[in-house]
């Protein structure tokens, strides 16, 4: 029967050592990278600060309780402030 382990190292001191217990056994192993998912579709590397993404979140919650001072403008209004 095989069976499958999964282990999460904590870093890559832990990752080490584990590759080396696992030659030494001759066991088995696959060493996989996994890599955070990002909030971007397009894997945008901003939206992996996580002060961007707690800035961004103010926002929209501000946005949404009106605490906001945003304004939106109209297509004439920004022509007018861009001086197009």
């Amino acid at each position: 029967m095989e069976a499958s382990i999964i282990i999460h190292p904590r870093n890559k001191k832990e990752a080490s050592l584990l590759k080396k217990v696992l030659k030494a056994l001759d066991a088995q192993f696959v060493f996989k990278e996994e890599k955070p998912e990002s909030l971007s579709p397009s894997n945008d590397p901003y939206y992996d600060i996580p002060e961007n993404v707690a800035e961004l979140e103010r926002r929209i919650a501000d946005l949404k309780t009106g605490k906001s001072k945003s304004k939106i403008l109209s297509k004439e209004a920004q022509k007018e402030l861009l001086g197009l």
